[in-house]
């Protein structure tokens, strides 16, 4: 859903870089028998990435043959800052890639094959959770593998529920239940104004997983987004906020932050990256729950921070060491209670159940991800076509438009311009 249209005249400048042998690489140094490798993450400034850098000072402290380097890009522009250091010759040794990319920058030569890396280094490809090595392929060959995997859960605040009466959420709990929630949690007052929602928002995505609904085929090369079930799930989290009620418009929420850790709302979409601050900066007690089941059930979205190698590295040994530690080592037995993250390998699973920030009903986490995920497509296109998806669903949040009219015009745009059924 980033944009790309950018991307494509960059893309080309990489490959014209890469004839010119007056390019040189810059950033990668050794100093005696060390070398020097750099790995880009997302966040707002060095702050949002300290639990990663204590997870590399432990990989150094192992490999005193290696430094690295993290490079910080907002999560906005980090895709197209790849792109354009790969343009200039300079690109990170690994980096952190958005989903929506992964395709297209394997098809374009930007991301190192993985195959024969997992051959050399025997490691099992049954040693991650299911979905791992599915998420991380395109045209049957690896290029990313998962530092951590999860699916969002819902957290909600036992403390409204419990002055509302409101019995708390259950396993396999339905549409219907959440709304009746929902409505008994959101509080106004005289006037009609809105002091409590019962949801902070409702991420459409995971609507239209749990109803059985889809944007493309997995391949993309057919369009689904007017199909009954998506139309039915997108108008149904627009009606929470326009006809119910229960969540807030952009204007009701904009300058209040996190609703839910505010106090404001009683529900929201979260993960373990969410329970430190819930645990810390709040004076409520919370837990979690599996999303609410639409007509797949309880559906939602095989989710995780792929890594992959850029494919200029001149050290590709040295990054294929440190992305085993981080997505399969040692990174893989500290990193819940440091950065909140699941591990992707099976054998941390105990690690992050047992995590300091973990609420009671933890359990609900690897239940959902062994049970109810579903991984999502992934096809060179994926992020163009997204660019074209967000204002029209956008539109059908804030009323201006319902879902059984734009999404078939939607699909039928989609489809001529990028040549899908």
């Amino acid at each position: 859903m980033r944009k790309m249209k950018t991307l494509s005249g960059l893309i080309f400048l990489i490959l014209m870089c890469l004839l010119l042998t007056s390019c040189t690489q810059s950033g990668q140094t050794e100093e005696g028998d060390q070398k020097t490798i750099r790995i880009m993450m997302w966040g707002n400034g060095p702050a949002e990435v300290n639990g990663d850098r204590q997870i590399i000072e432990e990989f150094e402290k192992q490999n005193q043959d290696i430094r690295v380097e993290i490079v910080v890009a907002p999560y906005d522009n980090i895709m197209q800052k790849f792109v354009t250091m790969s343009a200039g010759n300079d690109q990170p040794d690994l980096v952190w890639i958005q989903d929506v990319y992964l395709a297209d920058f394997a098809e374009k030569g930007l991301l190192l094959e993985l195959n024969k890396y997992m051959d050399r280094e025997k490691l099992n490809k049954e040693d991650w959770l299911p979905g791992a090595m599915e998420r991380g392929t395109w045209e049957d060959k690896l290029y990313v593998l998962p530092r951590d995997l999860i699916t969002i859960n819902i957290a909600y605040n036992k403390d409204m529920f419990d002055e509302a009466g409101v019995t708390y959420p259950q396993d396999n709990w339905t549409w219907d239940e959440f709304l009746d929630a929902a409505k008994k949690l959101t509080k106004r007052d005289e006037k009609g104004r809105t002091l409590q929602f019962g949801m902070a928002s409702y991420s459409w995505q995971e609507a239209i997983v749990a109803n059985g609904g889809g944007l493309f085929s997995q391949d993309g090369s057919e369009v689904l987004m007017d199909s009954p079930e998506t139309i039915e799930a997108l108008q149904w989290v627009a009606d929470l906020t326009t006809v119910h009620h229960v969540a807030p418009t952009t204007a009701e929420s904009q300058g209040l932050g996190d609703l839910f850790l505010a106090g404001k709302a009683a529900m929201t979409f979260s993960g373990p990256w969410n329970w430190k601050a819930y645990t810390e900066e709040t004076k409520f007690s919370f837990d979690v729950v599996e999303t609410p089941a639409g007509k797949a059930g309880n559906k939602s979205q095989l989710l995780g921070l792929p890594i992959a190698i850029g494919s200029q590295t001149k050290h590709p040994d040295e990054a294929g060491r440190l992305l085993e530690f981080l997505t399969h080592g040692g990174g893989q037995d500290i990193q819940s209670n440091i950065v909140g993250a699941y591990p992707s390998v099976k054998r941390a699973d105990k690690m992050f159940l047992d995590g300091q920030y973990s609420p009671e009903s933890v359990e609900a986490v690897p239940k959902a991800m062994k049970e109810n995920t579903v991984v999502m497509p992934s096809f060179p296109n994926l992020a163009q076509a997204h660019d074209l998806i967000q204002p029209v669903v956008d539109e059908i949040a804030r009323g201006k438009q319902r879902a059984e009219v734009a999404l078939p015009k939607l699909a039928d745009q989609i489809r001529k311009k990028f040549d899908m059924k």
